[in-house]
Formats: structure tokens, sequence, C-alpha cells
């Protein structure tokens, strides 16, 4: 009994001595669903998928371990290996800063690591693969669609041309006319 004394007592001057603000690791007002600037709808348990880093080196700009005021260490950005990776969200916050506004991130889980994905910076930015920047880079990498055909009149336009600037002889030229015309 007096064990269980002794650790409420420790519990409670922990408590005292560090605020519930000051040991969460990620700050923020927890919200139950987020959709992003560019439509996708974002819910605790989803999971998301990393693309690639955006800095220089292949490094996460967007996609973080937050700094802990309580162990004094620093920001630290997902490295290039955790790419191609699946996190899951655990929860979504809210955060408001004087200096930087609103964003919201999500908290996910990376193998042993908790950390925080800019919801919207990060999908502008492509690391993280959603359906949304799925089909603008397949609409990006897809080859722009062929031309409408033209007319007969601008096709023989188009000859006269070349036969004007000597690309095309006098024979090549009747043939692709005759051609047209037909």
């Amino acid at each position: 009994m007096k064990r269980f004394y002794s650790w409420g007592l420790v519990a409670l001057l922990l408590d005292l001595a560090c605020p519930q603000s000051t040991r969460a690791q990620i700050v923020g007002k927890s919200v139950p669903a987020f959709t992003t600037a560019a439509g996708t709808l974002i819910r605790p348990g989803d999971t998301l998928r990393l693309g690639r880093g955006t800095l220089p080196n292949g490094d996460f700009q967007y996609v973080f371990v937050p700094d802990n005021v309580f162990t004094g260490s620093k920001q630290q950005n997902f490295t290039s290996q955790l790419s191609n990776l699946w996190v899951r969200v655990k929860d979504i916050r809210v955060q408001r800063s004087r200096n930087f506004g609103e964003k919201t991130v999500a908290v996910v889980k990376a193998n042993t690591l908790n950390g925080c994905v800019d919801l919207n910076a990060a999908e502008a930015a492509g690391e993280i693969i959603t359906a949304h920047t799925r089909t603008a880079a397949v609409s990006a990498a897809a080859p722009a669609s062929a031309a409408p055909p033209l007319s007969t009149a601008d096709e023989l336009l188009k000859l006269k041309k070349l036969y004007d600037q000597k690309v095309l002889t006098k024979a090549e030229y009747d043939a692709q006319k005759a051609r047209l015309l037909k």
C-alpha cells in the first residue's frame, strides 16, 4: 500500500513540476478529420504513403520528428531512406503560430518513430502521395494529347509553305496535293 502512495506522489509532483503542455511531444489541438487544399480527406487510422523528399539531399522537408522542449531535442526531418514508406495516421492536430499562422499536421507512426506530416505543404510538394497527387503526376507524365487533325485547307497551306521554302520538290508537292484532294 505504501508503494502505491509513493508512485501517486511522484505522479502528482511530476504533474505540478511539468505541465502537460511541456510534456506533450506534439503540440496542437486535436481534430477528428482534415481535408487538404487538394481535396484529400484524412482521418486518424488512415495510411499515408511517403513519396520523395524535396530537400537537395533527398530528405523530407514537411515530414519530420518535431522538436521536444522537455528533452531539448531539435526537429529532425525524415531521411530519404523512408521514401515509399506507408505510415499510419495516429492523430491530426492544428498548430497555431504567430509567425507562420495555422498549419495542420498528421501525427504518424513510421517504424519506431512518431513524426509529423504538414499535410497541405507535403501534399503540394509531393512528399505524400494521395489520390489527388497521383492523378496530377500521371497527367503530367502522360504525353500531350495529339493536336486535332488539320483541315484540308490547312494542310494545303502547309504544303504550299513547304514548297515555297524549297523543302518539297514540285513532284512531291503535286503528289501530296493530289492525295489531300481525293
